[in-house]
């Protein structure tokens, strides 16, 4: 598999990936994201927090949505796999 290499630059620390090919996108997109993400909280906190505790606020945000999509695609198939069962036994009688 052809892996490319994305580089992300987060207040200067630089951090490399090597990721699959048909990955790149979203690992450019997550960068994007994450440097968006990470100059609004130094605009909002930077008087009273350290680099480390921005990433770290960073980090938690990123998995707390992370959880919330996870979460909403279990309630969207439970709904789905539901409506799908009514359609299989209304065939069925």
């Amino acid at each position: 598999m052809n892996k490319e290499k994305v580089v992300f630059n987060l207040s200067g620390e630089k951090i490399p990936f090597l990721v699959p090919k048909d990955e790149e996108a979203l690992y450019v997109h997550a960068r994007d994201i994450l440097n968006d993400r990470l100059a609004v909280l130094k605009n909002k906190y930077a008087a009273t927090a350290n680099l480390n505790q921005l990433l770290t606020a960073l980090a938690v945000e990123a998995l707390v949505d992370a959880l919330k999509v996870n979460d909403r695609y279990g309630k969207l198939k439970n709904e789905v796999d539901q409506r799908l069962d009514l359609i299989r036994d209304s065939w069925a009688d």
